[in-house]
């Protein structure tokens, strides 16, 4: 019998172990052998984290007052550079910001002392009666001067509108009295009305939300002097004088009949208003406008009555300026002798006779 041969032992397989868990919601069958996850502590990037963006963390850490690198075509100018390269439009003095005398100061310009001391004098400067000698000495030029174009006009208007009424009522206004009432009465209330012109101004301009130095150039450009405003306030003069010389005038104004003892060439000489019983009156006057026949009336005055004692009418040629002509003093009173013409009295003047002394 033969020996048998030992049988080398079969290799024994060993049991392998997955170390994956189980996938969640797969039957048995279906787990694969996955790659072991690792634990929470030992994952690099957790997916509920997110590392923080490089660029972020640079503009976080730059100041508001320092610039970013940019592209070499972008502007890193600051705003704040802007504001403070814009050039100031005027000179702050030293005074407050909001200070009275500031704002005046800018806007009266030349001689603003004088006025700051003439309205600091008065609790209500709008209202007082000072004495300005340049509004004595200029008045009408002088609104002009300091830009008061609102007082020019109305006194132009006032002029005009007592030179109708003049006419109209026959109040014969004389121009120099009148003309140095007016000069008295602005020299009066200069200071108060350019006090209001300047509180004016000054309140109007406040109420734009500007920044002070541009309000200071907005007074200034506003206020101070114009010889321009001067100028223009002599045109409306002109337009004021022809208006009168060439309208008002000739259709509804009378010249002054001049009289005297004798006359010589063209003109009347000895000239006096007071003549004696029987002397001879001499008188002479001027056509307002186109010479035409007229009719001399003369009037006694009794009291604030009149009553015509004579009337005589004279053929004038239309191209003579005026007539010189004479007759007969009356008896002894206070006469009126008027020149009508096309039912309009052009020529008006006054005479007294005294009686014969024995």
């Amino acid at each position: 019998m033969g020996t048998a041969e030992p049988q080398a032992n079969p290799p024994v397989e060993k049991p392998t172990v997955s170390l994956e868990k189980p996938m969640a919601g797969r039957p048995p069958e279906h787990q694969g052998n996955l790659p072991a996850e690792r634990p929470p502590e030992q994952q690099e990037n957790p997916p509920e984290e997110r590392s923080p963006d490089p660029q972020a963390t640079q503009l976080e850490d730059v100041s508001a007052d320092q610039t970013i690198d940019r592209p070499a075509n972008h502007s890193t100018e600051r705003i704040a550079d802007r504001f403070e390269e814009r050039p100031a439009f005027a000179a702050p003095p030293d005074y407050p910001a909001d200070d009275f005398d500031e704002r005046v100061t800018a806007f009266v310009q030349r001689n603003s002392g004088y006025y700051l001391r003439k309205w600091s004098k008065s609790a209500t400067p709008a209202k007082d009666i000072g004495w300005n000698w340049a509004a004595f000495f200029l008045s009408y030029f002088w609104l002009a001067y300091r830009k008061q174009y609102g007082v020019v006009l109305l006194l132009l208007g006032i002029w005009i509108a007592i030179d109708i009424v003049n006419i109209a009522f026959d109040l014969e206004v004389n121009n120099v009295g009148s003309g140095l009432f007016c000069s008295v009465g602005i020299a009066l209330g200069a200071n108060a009305l350019y006090y209001k012109h300047t509180t004016k101004r000054i309140d109007k301009i406040n109420r734009y939300p500007l920044e002070r130095s541009l309000k200071l150039k907005a007074l200034s450009q506003k206020g101070g002097t114009s010889f321009i405003s001067v100028f223009m306030a002599i045109g409306l003069l002109t337009v004021y004088i022809i208006i009168n010389l060439f309208f008002l005038f000739p259709n509804f104004g009378k010249t002054d009949i001049q009289f005297g003892r004798s006359e010589s060439g063209s003109a009347i000489s000895g000239q006096t208003s007071v003549f004696e019983e029987n002397e001879s009156i001499h008188y002479g006057f001027g056509f307002p406008g186109k010479a035409g026949d007229i009719e001399v009336v003369l009037e006694i005055r009794q009291g604030s009555d009149s009553k015509v004692v004579d009337r005589w009418e004279l053929e004038v040629p239309s191209d003579w300026p005026g007539v010189i002509h004479r007759f007969d003093a009356p008896k002894p009173g206070d006469y009126t002798l008027k020149i009508v013409m096309d039912d309009r009295v052009i020529s008006k003047g006054k005479f007294s006779v005294k009686g014969r002394l024995a």
